[in-house]
């Protein structure tokens, strides 16, 4: 567990270190004062919504690894368990738990679920962009804003791009194999020692297979009904976590419009693709201020607001994480083992 115990303390350093900058920028008894002005009867309608978000994540998931006989409750349980672990583990870690486990179960291609787990976090991001873009063209929140658009809008579209450009070289398997065979004989020559022609040629085998895997994976991205699909669940999805954090800053007495909520979402969701501790805490805190201060809002009622969005869906996720962890026989123990057996091993993708 060596690598997650580094990318913990790396997180958390990040996480001490946005929370100081936070704590020096706001009135401490002011913030406590803020949890007053909640009122829990908006807590009621959060849950179902929340849920519902997450069934529509199964189906989603279920369009991307393109095969309709999969069990929806393997799916939904897969993905509560991982989230739940994103909660307490580093660098979602619980995603790579995720493509394990639900491989396992279902007997898939490691390589064709952790490409579909891929492709769900692009699809989110082009979603949450678009959102953005949406919110600031009516709101018009300022510089900082159209800044993280672009940033998000590069990283996601040239993401989406390059695996539209992966998807249609698939037809071009020979092209892929005389490429193959002409870096092997590049990496094999005459005066190599054997022992170093034969790590060459293995090495070369075993990264064409893991791209011929990746490409293979794809599958949801050749066909447009697929993708329209994916698209229109992606967009149901963070409706309904607009709807969520909606629900959470009118329950403090302010009147959010799901416009305004949505930028809020955006910006908080993308502040969470800084490495941090689990959950994004500190990072997930300070964009939750700063979206909210485009509509007066103080930072201290904004990190009151923002701490209790946070909490509720940290403890929904994980109450239904832990159920699916005792449904399907699990322990933790065995999590960690599994964990630190596929971080330690660099052929995990590779093996189908």
């Amino acid at each position: 567990m060596k690598n997650i115990l580094n990318k913990r303390i790396i997180g958390l350093l990040i996480s001490l270190i946005f929370i100081v900058i936070i704590a020096n920028q706001i009135d401490i008894d002011k913030t406590i004062k803020s949890f007053g002005f909640m009122n829990p009867i908006f807590i009621v309608p959060i849950i179902p919504i929340y849920l519902i978000s997450f069934i529509l994540r199964a189906f989603r998931w279920r369009i991307l690894l393109n095969k309709e006989d999969l069990q929806f409750s393997s799916l939904l349980s897969s993905i509560f368990i991982g989230f739940s672990l994103n909660c307490v583990l580093p660098a979602r870690t619980g995603e790579i738990y995720r493509a394990y486990f639900f491989s396992k179960k279902e007997k898939l291609s490691k390589t064709k679920v952790f490409t579909s787990v891929i492709l769900e976090r692009v699809f989110d991001g082009l979603t949450l962009f678009l959102m953005l873009i949406f919110a600031i063209y009516f709101i018009c929140p300022g510089d900082l804003f159209f800044k993280i658009a672009f940033s998000a809008g590069i990283m996601f579209l040239s993401g989406f791009i390059f695996l539209m450009i992966l998807v249609k070289t698939k037809e071009s398997g020979n092209k892929r194999e005389q490429l193959r065979k002409l870096l092997a004989k590049i990496s094999s020559f005459k005066n190599l020692p054997l022992k170093i022609k034969d790590f060459n040629e293995n090495f070369l085998n075993k990264i064409f297979t893991i791209i011929n895997s990746f490409i293979e994976a794809l599958d949801s991205l050749n066909s447009w009904k697929l993708l329209g699909k994916s698209v229109l669940y992606s967009c149901f999805i963070w409706l309904m976590e607009g709807a969520f954090m909606l629900l959470v800053i009118n329950s403090f007495g302010l009147h959010f419009s799901l416009l305004n909520a949505l930028l809020v979402l955006s910006v908080t969701a993308f502040s969470t693709l800084i490495p941090a501790g689990p959950a994004g805490i500190g990072p997930y805190q300070w964009g939750y201020i700063i979206a909210l201060k485009v509509f007066g809002i103080e930072p201290e009622l904004g990190l009151a607001i923002s701490i209790i969005n946070q909490l509720l869906s940290i403890l929904l996720i994980l109450v239904a994480g832990f159920f699916s962890i005792w449904k399907n026989s699990l322990n933790w123990g065995e999590i960690k083992e599994n964990l630190q057996e596929k971080q330690s091993s660099h052929g995990y993708y590779t093996n189908q």
